[in-house]
């Protein structure tokens, strides 16, 4: 058997060993407990990210069905507008020719106040 010194103080040396032991354990602990918190931060970052994007899409989503009421009125503006402008242009096209220092017959005025109105619609529908 080897004997052991007798000159090493053991019960300083236990408490040394005691004292790294729990210093190790309550590193790891806090470890723990830092990684618990730093993982609910993460989570609750990520549950305001979700909520932005679905607030954001909703607000896309609804952006989209303007965009698109919109360019179906446009096409329906367009379509009437055109409709009126070929009639205008067969009235005025079918309309006789004014001589020379005479006044327009009422046919004709309704005729060119429709195209001024055409025109109007047209400008404000842009």
């Amino acid at each position: 058997m080897i004997p052991l010194p007798t000159n090493i103080p053991w019960r300083a040396a236990g408490a040394a060993v005691l004292a790294v032991v729990l210093f190790a354990a309550g590193w790891a602990v806090n470890g723990w407990r830092k990684d618990a918190e730093i993982a609910e931060l993460t989570a609750a970052r990520a549950q305001a990210d979700l909520t932005s994007a679905n607030a954001a899409l909703g607000n896309l989503e609804a952006a989209g069905a303007r965009i698109r009421q919109s360019a179906d009125d446009y096409l329906i503006i367009k379509s009437d507008l055109g409709a009126k402008l070929d009639a205008i242009r067969k009235d005025l096209k079918n309309a006789k020719p004014l001589p020379a220092g005479c006044r327009p017959d009422a046919q004709r005025v309704r005729s060119l106040s429709d195209a001024v109105d055409a025109a109007k619609q047209a400008a404000a529908a842009r």
